[in-house]
Protein backbone atom coordinates (compact mmCIF):
# COMPACT_ATOMS: atom_id res chain seq x y z
CA UNK A 1 0.00 0.00 0.00
CA UNK A 2 1.34 3.52 -0.83
CA UNK A 3 2.33 5.43 2.08
CA UNK A 4 -0.01 8.55 1.59
CA UNK A 5 1.41 12.03 1.63
CA UNK A 6 -0.23 14.90 3.54
CA UNK A 7 0.67 18.26 2.38
CA UNK A 8 -0.38 21.87 4.49
CA UNK A 9 -1.69 25.34 2.24
CA UNK A 10 1.74 26.32 2.56
CA UNK A 11 3.40 23.18 1.00
CA UNK A 12 0.79 23.31 -1.43
CA UNK A 13 1.22 26.92 -2.37
CA UNK A 14 5.35 26.34 -2.60
CA UNK A 15 4.75 23.18 -5.24
CA UNK A 16 2.15 25.39 -7.38
CA UNK A 17 4.84 27.71 -7.34
CA UNK A 18 6.57 26.14 -10.19
CA UNK A 19 3.04 26.93 -12.35
CA UNK A 20 1.76 29.95 -14.18
CA UNK A 21 -1.98 29.19 -12.34
CA UNK A 22 -2.81 32.37 -10.01
CA UNK A 23 -3.57 32.91 -7.01
CA UNK A 24 -4.03 30.01 -4.61
CA UNK A 25 -7.69 30.55 -3.43
CA UNK A 26 -8.51 26.94 -1.91
CA UNK A 27 -7.02 23.48 -1.48
CA UNK A 28 -8.63 20.10 -0.38
CA UNK A 29 -7.73 16.75 -0.26
CA UNK A 30 -9.30 13.69 -2.36
CA UNK A 31 -10.80 10.57 -1.96
CA UNK A 32 -9.60 7.77 -3.73
CA UNK A 33 -6.52 6.45 -5.39
CA UNK A 34 -4.66 3.77 -4.95
CA UNK A 35 -1.28 5.02 -5.53
CA UNK A 36 -1.33 9.11 -5.61
CA UNK A 37 -2.19 11.45 -2.62
CA UNK A 38 -4.17 14.25 -4.92
CA UNK A 39 -5.55 17.44 -3.76
CA UNK A 40 -7.78 19.54 -5.60
CA UNK A 41 -6.38 23.30 -5.84
CA UNK A 42 -8.53 25.99 -6.55
CA UNK A 43 -7.19 29.63 -7.75
CA UNK A 44 -7.92 32.52 -8.97
CA UNK A 45 -7.57 31.26 -12.80
CA UNK A 46 -9.17 27.67 -12.14
CA UNK A 47 -9.27 24.78 -10.98
CA UNK A 48 -6.69 21.94 -10.68
CA UNK A 49 -5.46 18.57 -8.94
CA UNK A 50 -2.27 18.48 -7.85
CA UNK A 51 -1.26 14.58 -7.33
CA UNK A 52 1.69 13.35 -5.56
CA UNK A 53 2.84 10.02 -6.82
CA UNK A 54 3.26 7.65 -3.33
CA UNK A 55 4.14 4.47 -5.35
CA UNK A 56 5.30 5.00 -9.03
CA UNK A 57 9.23 6.62 -9.80
CA UNK A 58 10.33 9.67 -12.13
CA UNK A 59 10.54 7.75 -14.92
CA UNK A 60 7.22 5.99 -14.77
CA UNK A 61 5.30 9.73 -14.54
CA UNK A 62 7.38 10.74 -17.04
CA UNK A 63 5.74 8.30 -19.41
CA UNK A 64 2.22 8.81 -17.93
CA UNK A 65 2.76 12.68 -18.48
CA UNK A 66 3.78 11.74 -21.88
CA UNK A 67 0.74 9.53 -22.24
CA UNK A 68 -1.51 12.33 -21.35
CA UNK A 69 -0.52 14.89 -23.65
CA UNK A 70 -0.06 12.36 -26.57
CA UNK A 71 -3.68 11.91 -25.73
CA UNK A 72 -4.74 15.56 -25.95
CA UNK A 73 -3.13 15.40 -29.75
CA UNK A 74 -5.15 12.55 -30.50
CA UNK A 75 -8.84 14.47 -28.80
CA UNK A 76 -9.04 11.45 -26.52
CA UNK A 77 -11.12 12.66 -23.39
CA UNK A 78 -9.03 12.01 -20.42
CA UNK A 79 -7.35 14.20 -17.54
CA UNK A 80 -5.22 17.30 -19.39
CA UNK A 81 -1.55 18.01 -18.22
CA UNK A 82 -0.52 21.49 -17.30
CA UNK A 83 2.97 21.92 -17.67
CA UNK A 84 5.08 24.10 -15.70
CA UNK A 85 6.61 27.52 -15.82
CA UNK A 86 9.79 25.69 -17.03
CA UNK A 87 7.99 23.65 -19.40
CA UNK A 88 8.44 20.19 -17.10
CA UNK A 89 5.89 17.97 -17.43
CA UNK A 90 6.13 17.06 -13.14
CA UNK A 91 8.24 18.51 -10.53
CA UNK A 92 9.66 16.96 -7.20
CA UNK A 93 8.61 16.63 -3.86
CA UNK A 94 11.61 14.79 -2.32
CA UNK A 95 11.98 11.11 -3.67
CA UNK A 96 8.10 11.22 -5.05
CA UNK A 97 6.93 13.32 -8.71
CA UNK A 98 4.57 15.33 -8.28
CA UNK A 99 2.23 16.65 -11.67
CA UNK A 100 -0.84 19.04 -12.16
CA UNK A 101 -3.81 18.22 -14.22
CA UNK A 102 -6.90 20.76 -15.22
CA UNK A 103 -9.71 19.55 -12.54
CA UNK A 104 -12.79 17.97 -15.18
CA UNK A 105 -16.31 18.35 -13.91
CA UNK A 106 -18.06 15.36 -13.69
CA UNK A 107 -19.61 12.36 -11.32
CA UNK A 108 -18.60 8.81 -11.05
CA UNK A 109 -21.64 6.98 -11.14
CA UNK A 110 -21.14 3.32 -9.28
CA UNK A 111 -23.95 1.63 -11.76
CA UNK A 112 -23.87 2.30 -15.43
CA UNK A 113 -26.92 2.48 -18.02
CA UNK A 114 -26.97 0.40 -21.11
CA UNK A 115 -26.10 3.77 -22.67
CA UNK A 116 -23.53 4.78 -20.49
CA UNK A 117 -22.05 1.37 -21.42
CA UNK A 118 -22.06 1.89 -24.70
CA UNK A 119 -20.25 5.12 -24.65
CA UNK A 120 -17.45 3.28 -22.54
CA UNK A 121 -16.92 0.56 -25.17
CA UNK A 122 -17.02 3.24 -28.23
CA UNK A 123 -13.91 5.04 -25.97
CA UNK A 124 -12.34 1.65 -25.80
CA UNK A 125 -12.55 1.00 -29.58
CA UNK A 126 -11.15 4.98 -30.02
CA UNK A 127 -8.00 3.90 -28.03
CA UNK A 128 -7.28 0.89 -29.28
CA UNK A 129 -7.27 2.42 -32.47
CA UNK A 130 -4.60 4.33 -31.82
CA UNK A 131 -1.16 3.64 -32.50
CA UNK A 132 0.94 3.10 -29.16
CA UNK A 133 3.55 5.08 -27.59
CA UNK A 134 7.48 3.86 -27.60
CA UNK A 135 7.02 4.67 -23.88
CA UNK A 136 4.37 2.35 -23.06
CA UNK A 137 5.48 -0.49 -21.44
CA UNK A 138 5.12 -4.04 -23.22
CA UNK A 139 3.28 -5.82 -19.94
CA UNK A 140 0.85 -5.33 -17.77
CA UNK A 141 1.53 -5.41 -14.08
CA UNK A 142 -0.59 -8.33 -13.35
CA UNK A 143 -0.43 -10.29 -16.53
CA UNK A 144 0.47 -13.81 -16.88
CA UNK A 145 4.28 -12.56 -17.54
CA UNK A 146 3.61 -11.63 -13.70
CA UNK A 147 2.22 -15.23 -12.09
CA UNK A 148 5.91 -16.85 -11.53
CA UNK A 149 6.88 -13.90 -9.07
CA UNK A 150 3.80 -13.32 -7.01
CA UNK A 151 3.71 -17.46 -6.54
CA UNK A 152 7.70 -17.15 -5.60
CA UNK A 153 6.31 -14.73 -2.92
CA UNK A 154 5.98 -16.34 -0.20
CA UNK A 155 2.50 -14.82 0.24
CA UNK A 156 -0.25 -16.65 1.62
CA UNK A 157 -4.02 -15.91 0.27
CA UNK A 158 -6.79 -17.66 -1.38
CA UNK A 159 -6.24 -16.06 -4.43
CA UNK A 160 -3.19 -17.07 -5.03
CA UNK A 161 -4.06 -20.63 -4.55
CA UNK A 162 -6.86 -20.38 -7.45
CA UNK A 163 -4.59 -18.33 -9.62
CA UNK A 164 -2.22 -21.81 -9.58
CA UNK A 165 -4.55 -24.07 -10.25
CA UNK A 166 -5.86 -21.58 -13.32
CA UNK A 167 -2.61 -20.99 -14.82
CA UNK A 168 -2.00 -24.08 -17.15
CA UNK A 169 -5.73 -23.27 -18.36
CA UNK A 170 -4.97 -20.09 -19.38
CA UNK A 171 -1.70 -20.58 -20.74
CA UNK A 172 -3.45 -23.39 -22.99
CA UNK A 173 -6.10 -21.20 -23.97
CA UNK A 174 -4.93 -17.88 -24.61
CA UNK A 175 -3.66 -17.00 -28.33
CA UNK A 176 -0.21 -15.34 -27.69
CA UNK A 177 -0.54 -13.95 -31.39
CA UNK A 178 -3.86 -12.38 -30.14
CA UNK A 179 -4.14 -8.35 -31.24
CA UNK A 180 -2.15 -5.90 -28.98
CA UNK A 181 -2.73 -2.16 -28.87
CA UNK A 182 -2.74 0.98 -26.43
CA UNK A 183 -4.88 0.34 -23.43
CA UNK A 184 -6.02 1.57 -20.42
CA UNK A 185 -5.86 -1.44 -18.63
CA UNK A 186 -7.94 -0.28 -15.69
CA UNK A 187 -11.24 0.49 -16.84
CA UNK A 188 -13.70 0.50 -14.22
CA UNK A 189 -16.69 2.62 -12.80
CA UNK A 190 -14.36 4.91 -10.28
CA UNK A 191 -12.25 5.60 -13.55
CA UNK A 192 -14.75 6.68 -15.72
CA UNK A 193 -16.24 10.61 -15.37
CA UNK A 194 -19.86 11.06 -17.08
CA UNK A 195 -21.52 14.86 -17.65
CA UNK A 196 -25.37 14.23 -17.58
CA UNK A 197 -25.14 10.96 -18.84
CA UNK A 198 -22.57 11.28 -21.46
CA UNK A 199 -18.79 10.28 -20.98
CA UNK A 200 -16.63 13.54 -19.91
CA UNK A 201 -13.04 11.58 -19.59
CA UNK A 202 -11.46 8.11 -19.29
CA UNK A 203 -9.03 8.44 -16.16
CA UNK A 204 -6.21 7.16 -14.81
CA UNK A 205 -3.98 6.00 -17.37
CA UNK A 206 -1.22 4.87 -14.38
CA UNK A 207 -1.54 1.24 -16.06
CA UNK A 208 -1.70 2.04 -19.60
CA UNK A 209 0.59 -0.25 -21.84
CA UNK A 210 1.06 -1.82 -24.84
CA UNK A 211 -0.34 -5.28 -24.66
CA UNK A 212 -3.90 -7.31 -25.77
CA UNK A 213 -6.36 -5.76 -26.39
CA UNK A 214 -8.87 -8.26 -25.18
CA UNK A 215 -7.04 -7.98 -21.73
CA UNK A 216 -8.54 -4.48 -21.78
CA UNK A 217 -12.19 -5.79 -22.39
CA UNK A 218 -12.07 -8.60 -19.89
CA UNK A 219 -11.24 -6.03 -17.46
CA UNK A 220 -14.02 -3.66 -17.88
CA UNK A 221 -16.53 -6.68 -18.22
CA UNK A 222 -15.04 -7.84 -14.52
Amino acid sequence: MADYTRLTSEEVLGLIGDYDIGKLVSVSPMAGGQANSSFQIKTDQGSYILSVCDEKNYDEIDGLCRVLEYLETKSFSTSRLVRTSAGDRFIRLGDKPVYLKAFMPGEVVSSLTPPMMEQVGRAMADLHALPPLAVLPDHFPYGLEFFDELFDSGLKHGFIDWLKSRQDWLLSNLDPNAEKGFIHGDIFWDNLLFSRGRLAAVLDFEEACHYYKLYDIGMCIT
